[in-house]
């Protein structure tokens, strides 16, 4: 038997109290995504890492982030690679006196662990990562979720947001920041198909 018994949307579970509800919100600045190359469905990593990472729209980005989370207290960020990542995290650090933890694929796991560990813990308000952190990573308490990177897969863009749909006593609402045009792109997360 193949056939789908119940189905139930992300509004519906919102509504019911099963998921916590999304608050999106747009970057002030529009990232324009039309010079870079799709392949297999999503854009070609280096060319969109490209794009990311130069130092206005990282001080840009960061600036957006520091201002809408003062009362956030897990902030979650999807960079677009590695030395984009890294940036991030300097800015934060070195411009705004802000703690934040960044891991990636190259993270050691004994350092992964740790970083994921504080930020669970309330340790940790920022944590920035790359591809890490999307699919089974599970840390209720995260209050905003920053992207900083676009994606052409809903599948990819409904796993960012999803980071934010569980319910912890410590918050109403995830607030979803997009520097990515993916909400444009696909979406609200509550009307994907």
């Amino acid at each position: 038997l193949n056939e789908i018994c119940f189905e139930v949307g992300i509004k519906e579970l919102i509504r019911d109290g099963f998921l916590c509800p999304l608050r999106s919100k747009a970057a002030k600045t529009r990232v324009d995504t039309s010079g870079v190359h799709v392949r297999g469905g999503e854009f070609i990593a280096g060319e969109l890492e490209d794009l990311m990472d130069t130092e206005a729209r990282v001080k840009t980005a960061c600036s957006e982030i520091l201002e809408y989370t003062q009362d956030r207290k897990a902030v979650l960020i999807f960079a677009a690679g590695v030395d984009h990542g890294k940036h991030i995290q300097k800015i934060l650090q070195e411009q705004h006196n802000v703690e934040c933890g960044f891991v990636s694929g190259d993270s050691p796991d004994g350092w992964r662990k740790k970083m994921i560990e504080d930020f669970r813990g309330g340790r940790l308000k920022y944590l920035c990562n790359v591809n890490v952190l999307t699919t089974g990573f599970d840390a209720p308490n995260i209050d905003c979720i920053a992207m900083l990177r676009p994606t052409m897969s809903p599948g990819l863009f409904y796993q960012m947001c999803g980071r934010g749909f569980r319910l912890h006593e410590s918050k109403n609402d995830c607030l979803v920041l997009d520097f990515g045009g993916n909400i444009l792109r696909h979406g609200p997360i509550d009307c994907l198909r």
